[in-house]
């Protein structure tokens, strides 16, 4: 996840008006519900719904979408074609390359998982694409009652994960310019794994230990009885809020009404 889905909730959309609170429950509640279908009639509804939304009410370019969604894709690949390959005792055989089979179940079972892969990480940019890091921890506190340590922790370490590729970057400039090139290979790889990940942690570490001596220099305890500014759940919210519900329940009354909706039997396929 590059960048710009991390400063996109600087553009004023009708997405990012929305309550953080509201966004990240409708997001969740979403994501559990996938977690538990199996059919790919609903699964690619849910995603394309998120999609609509994301490009809709959150006027994200594709482009940036379609970069966001790459470590998503690689992990839902991973499940499509471990699930194709993994043997079935009884099952309709479509390739077979020597002791290789391809069944038909498998590959069904591994383009569900990967659907789902894609509908996790586009109602997870549905959130993070249009949240601004400030409201989201004021909202956690307003409507969640999260305590302010923890709200203003997890705001100070979200403000953070758009300087890692920044950093990154300038490390390997470094190393570019130190005569260190990027060898091929295994090796290659483990190596820069090695070399990228030690001064990235020691960065991180100097960081996190300047803001906490930045908030006890300026005796944070936690505890606020006034505040600044405030964020509130308005009209515009529960439209939100009842316009992913009303959508959802069209899917899934839609699943059932052409016999396509599957929900989890307690096992990964028949």
């Amino acid at each position: 996840m590059n960048a710009r889905i991390f400063e996109n909730y600087e553009r004023i959309t009708p997405l990012s008006t929305v309550n953080p609170t509201v966004k990240i429950l409708c997001s969740v509640a979403v994501m559990l519900f996938v977690s538990v279908v199996f059919d790919l009639q609903t699964l690619t509804a849910v995603t394309l719904l998120g999609l609509a939304v994301l490009v809709l009410l959150g006027r994200v370019p594709l482009r940036t979408i379609t970069r966001a969604m790459v470590p998503f894709m690689l992990f839902g690949f991973g499940f499509l074609w471990m699930n194709a390959l993994l043997p079935r005792a009884q099952g309709t055989v479509l390739a077979s390359w020597g002791p290789v089979l391809v069944s038909a179940e498998g590959l069904l079972n591994g383009i569900s998982f990967f659907l789902r892969a894609l509908s996790f990480g586009v109602w997870s940019l549905v959130f993070v694409a249009s949240t601004d890091p400030t409201l989201f921890v004021l909202s956690l506190m307003h409507q969640l009652r999260v305590k302010p340590r923890i709200a203003y922790s997890a705001l100070a370490a979200y403000r953070y994960l758009p300087m890692l590729q920044q950093e990154l970057e300038q490390i390997r400039a470094a190393h570019r310019l130190r005569g260190m090139g990027e060898h091929g290979g295994l090796r290659g790889r483990v190596q820069r794994i090695y070399r990228y990940t030690i001064p990235l942690l020691a960065g991180a570490l100097r960081r996190a230990t300047r803001v906490a001596a930045a908030m006890e220099a300026r005796a944070f305890s936690g505890e606020r009885e006034s505040w600044y500014r405030t964020v509130g759940v308005r009209k515009r919210d529960f439209v939100y809020l009842v316009g992913i519900m009303v959508l959802m329940g069209v899917i899934i009354a839609w699943g059932v009404q052409s016999s396509s909706l599957s929900l989890w039997s307690g096992r990964l396929w028949e």
